[in-house]
């Protein structure tokens, strides 16, 4: 949201409601983790020595990384009010954080797919590499159509949609390499899929969504359309490949508001697909304006419209719309590495302790 492609949650501000949802979630999430380390603090043991090359190198690599990130997003949150309460004025927006905090989380990327690979203790890199050589092949090529599609002025997304697809088709280079597809068939490989832990299938789904997330929020930053003008009933402009017409606006009353509704066809080709009715409404108690926002999901994309004040002209409307391609994707994304969790917890290796020797009976002397 910091860096533009999403609307900021500070929207929240026009509906306390939707600010205390907001909080609900970080207690869950920020105090439940909390909860757990303190609930477990008794039973953690330092480990044991592991090389820096391994899957627990790899491990503290991503964490450094995003513990970095987050301090960089809380630099530049915090920087303006500090500021702001010496009596100065600065402003840090997208441009800040796409500087700093994207080159640091693409580094993060880039290894994302090695880590499933490594060993514990000790891992082979040269070993690793090998196994993903066709992933590289395979995101090279996306990210050369891409750019051979949309030509020199879109080189970072297809560098973005390159990296995307390392990340999505990489998550499951493991489940490929242990199941040895090549070596024992199909048959004896899906046997061998099927006999994986749980925990390995919620890896590569947890990385497969880091990967959809990606290809979403790429997508959404190099390709969508943008649009803000005056409109009057009647009026079509065309956004993002789509013509948008202007049909009116009624105004209807509400429980404790005044609405004053539109609108708008969407077509493509001539063919209607779908309708959009954005609106402003105004709180007599609080005196107060809010826009509702009219969003269409089609596809992976979604359509989106708002209204602003008047326009110069009588009985015109300013209004903004939006065509932000493959944006479900960022949600979907995080739905898949929600469940990518959810499969490792269920994991019986992580719900079960492993099971303890058992005792040798002492031996049984008998006298003579």
């Amino acid at each position: 949201m910091r860096s533009g492609v999403l609307t900021s949650v500070h929207a929240f501000a026009n509906d306390p409601t939707r600010g205390v949802f907001i909080l609900a979630i970080l207690c869950l999430f920020i105090g439940g983790g909390f909860a757990m380390f303190a609930f477990r603090a008794g039973t953690l043991r330092q480990g044991g020595l592991f090389a820096p090359l391994s899957r627990e190198g790899a491990l503290v690599l991503n964490n450094v990384f995003l513990t970095v990130a987050a301090g960089v997003v809380l630099f530049g949150t915090l920087v303006p009010l500090i500021v702001s309460a010496f009596g100065g004025a600065i402003s840090v927006g997208a441009p800040y954080f796409n500087t700093v905090f994207g080159p640091l989380f693409g580094v993060t990327l880039l290894v994302v797919p090695l880590g499933p690979l490594l060993a514990w203790k000790r891992g082979d890199l040269l070993g690793a590499l090998e196994r993903l050589w066709m992933v590289f092949v395979i995101a090279a090529l996306i990210g050369l159509a891409v750019a051979w599609l949309n030509g020199a002025t879109h080189l970072l997304a297809a560098v973005g949609f390159g990296v995307a697809a390392w990340v999505l088709v990489g998550a499951f280079a493991e489940l490929w390499s242990r199941a040895r597809f090549r070596e024992v068939g199909l048959a004896v490989g899906f046997q061998r899929l099927a006999g994986l832990p749980r925990s390995t299938f919620g890896t590569a789904l947890a990385h497969a969504g880091l990967g959809l997330t990606l290809l979403g929020i790429v997508s959404t930053s190099a390709f969508q359309s943008e649009a803000i003008l005056e409109m009057k009933p009647g009026d079509t402009t065309t956004v993002g490949g789509y013509s948008v017409t202007f049909d009116g606006i009624r105004n209807t009353p509400g429980s404790n508001y005044s609405e004053m509704l539109a609108t708008m066809t969407v077509r493509k080709g001539g063919t209607v697909r779908f309708i959009v009715s954005p609106s402003r409404r105004f709180y007599t108690a609080r005196q107060m304006p809010t826009s509702e926002a009219g969003i269409r999901t089609h596809g992976l994309s979604q359509f989106y419209v708002t209204l602003g004040g008047e326009g110069r002209e009588t009985g015109s409307v300013v209004v903004r719309m939006w065509e932000k391609p493959l944006v479900t994707l960022i949600w979907l994304g995080a739905l898949v590495m929600m469940a990518g969790g959810a499969l490792s917890l269920a994991d019986r290796r992580l719900r079960v302790g492993a099971p303890k020797p058992a005792r040798r009976a002492a031996p049984v002397v008998v006298a003579d």
